[in-house]
C-alpha cells in the first residue's frame, strides 16, 4: 500500500488579514501564531496515522523571512518527521523561491528539497514511490515547468509535485501554466499540486488534486482549509480532505427586510451569524457582514456605519462568546418604500425623487470635483462609488428620503 500527505500553501508566519482588536472581540494575540498551529496540526497528523511521506506544493513561506525564527520553527518540524522516520518532498513557489536564508537553513537528511535549474526525480525505493519535481528559481515564473518533467519510473507509484495554475482555474497569478490533460498525459499516478488556495480534484484518473492552503488567511479564503492524505491499494486509489485550520473566515448574509433601527438590523444579523457558526465547533471565525432587503432603517444603515458596525459587533460578541471577529459590514439594502410609486405622488419625497432621477438620465449636469475627496478617502477602507453616477444618486436618495422621513415624525410629534 502507497500512503501519503500532500499539503500545499502553508505561508508560515504570514499575517492574518482583517483580525482587528475592539472591544469585546477575541484577543488578536491567541491566534497569531494560526500558520504555526496549522503546521503543529499537520505534523501530529502524520505521526498519529503513522504517514511515511509528506509532500509540500510550494509556499510553504511567505516570502522573505524577518529572521531566522520562522525557518528554525520548520525545521524543528521536519526533526520531529525525521524522527518518526518520515520523508518530506517539497518543491519552492512564487511566494517562498530560494534566497539567502532558505539556502542556508539546515533540514535533516529525510527532507528532500528539489532543485530550481530543472526537474529532478527522488526514488524512495522502500516505499516504491518516485516523485518528480521542480522549485521556482524567482517570484515569477512564466513557462510551462511540466513540459519537462521526466517520464514515469517503471514499477514504482510516480507522483508530480508542481506549484503552478491549470487552465480554468482563476483568483491566481499565471504561474508554471499548464492543462489538465498535459498533466494527466505525463503517465503519473498522482499529482501534488499548489498555488491554488481552495481544495479540489481536477481530475480522478489520474488523480489530478489541489490540496488548498492550511489555513485561510483573508476573507476571500472562506470554507475548511488543510490537507489531503492519499491512500493507493492494488490499483485503487482514495483520497480524504483532512481539515487543520485553527481561524474561519465566513460571509454572513443576514436578510434584515422590515428592520426600523440600527438596533433591530443588528438583532436580526445576530440571529444569522448563530446559525452560519454552529458548525465551527467553537473555533475563532473571522466574519464579514452583509445585511440584505428592503427596510425602512435602509438610510440610517447607510449614513451611519460607525453605530451599526458597533451595534453588529455587540450582537457578535453575545452570540459567539467572543469566538467572532467582525472583519467588516456590508449595507446592501433598500428602502422599504415602493419608490416608482412613491416618485409619481404629489409629495416633498416625489419630487426629490423625480429630480434625482432625471439627473441619472443627464449626470453631466453634475459638475463635482471629487479630486479632494478621493484623495482624503485613500486609504480609509470605505468603499464609494464616486464614479458610479447612478449609485451615489440612489444613495444620495436614500438618505434623503430618511433625513425627510425623520423631520415629518418630528413635526408630527410636536
Amino acid at each position: 500500500m502507497v500512503t501519503f500527505v500532500h499539503a500545499a500553501d502553508i505561508h508560515l508566519d504570514s499575517p492574518l488579514r482583517g483580525l482587528f482588536s475592539y472591544e469585546g472581540a477575541p484577543s488578536v494575540e491567541e491566534i497569531r501564531g494560526a500558520t504555526r498551529q496549522v503546521l503543529d496540526n499537520l505534523v501530529n497528523f502524520i505521526l498519529l496515522e503513522d504517514v511515511p511521506l509528506l509532500l509540500i506544493a510550494g509556499d510553504l513561506y511567505d516570502g522573505d523571512w524577518q529572521d531566522f525564527n520562522t525557518g528554525l520553527y520548520f525545521a524543528s518540524q521536519m526533526r520531529r518527521l525525521a524522527e518518526a522516520g518520515v520523508r518530506v518532498a517539497i518543491v519552492r513557489g512564487n511566494h517562498d523561491a530560494a534566497n539567502a536564508m532558505t539556502k542556508t537553513l539546515p533540514l535533516p537528511d529525510s527532507v528532500k528539497v528539489f532543485k530550481s535549474r530543472k526537474p529532478e526525480t527522488w526514488l524512495l525505493d522502500d516505499l516504491g514511490i518516485a516523485v518528480h519535481g521542480q522549485s521556482y528559481a524567482s517570484a515569477e515564473v512564466t513557462a510551462n515547468l511540466a513540459a519537462a518533467y521526466p517520464d514515469p519510473v517503471d514499477g514504482m507509484f510516480n507522483i508530480g509535485l508542481l506549484h503552478c495554475l491549470t487552465s480554468g482555474a482563476r483568483g491566481h497569478l499565471p504561474y508554471a501554466p499548464c492543462t489538465v490533460d498535459e498533466l494527466a498525459s505525463r503517465g503519473y499516478d498522482y499529482w501534488a499540486l499548489g498555488h491554488v488556495h481552495r481544495f479540489s480534484v481536477l481530475r480522478e484518473a489520474p488523480h489530478i488534486v489541489y490540496a488548498g492552503c492550511t489555513q485561510g488567511r483573508h476573507i476571500r479564503e472562506t470554507g475548511r482549509k488543510g490537507c489531503v492524505w492519499v491512500e493507493a491499494d492494488q490499483g485503487v486509489l482514495t483520497t480524504e480532505f483532512v481539515p487543520l485550520d485553527v481561524v474561519g473566515w465566513l460571509v454572513v448574509v443576514a436578510d434584515v427586510s422590515g428592520a426600523e433601527s440600527i438596533q433591530e438590523a443588528a438583532s436580526l444579523f445576530g440571529k444569522a451569524l448563530g446559525v452560519a457558526i454552529r458548525g465551527e465547533g467553537g473555533r475563532p471565525c473571522c466574519v464579514r457582514g452583509v445585511l440584505k432587503g428592503r427596510c425602512a432603517a435602509h438610510g440610517r444603515l447607510c449614513s451611519d456605519p460607525i453605530t451599526l458596525t458597533a451595534h453588529i459587533r455587540a450582537v457578535a460578541s453575545d452570540v459567539s462568546e467572543n469566538t467572532v471577529w467582525i472583519e467588516k459590514v456590508e449595507v446592501q439594502t433598500g428602502p422599504e418604500a415602493d419608490l416608482q410609486q412613491l416618485a409619481q405622488s404629489d409629495t416633498p419625497q416625489g419630487e426629490l425623487l423625480r429630480y434625482l432621477a432625471e439627473l441619472a438620465v443627464h449626470p453631466e449636469e453634475i459638475d463635482l470635483d471629487l479630486t479632494d475627496l478621493k484623495s482624503k478617502l485613500a486609504g480609509s477602507g470605505l468603499k464609494i462609488p464616486l464614479n458610479d453616477v447612478k449609485q451615489v444618486l440612489e444613495d444620495a436618495g436614500a438618505l434623503l428620503l430618511t433625513a425627510l422621513a425623520d423631520a415629518q415624525s418630528k413635526q408630527e410629534a410636536s
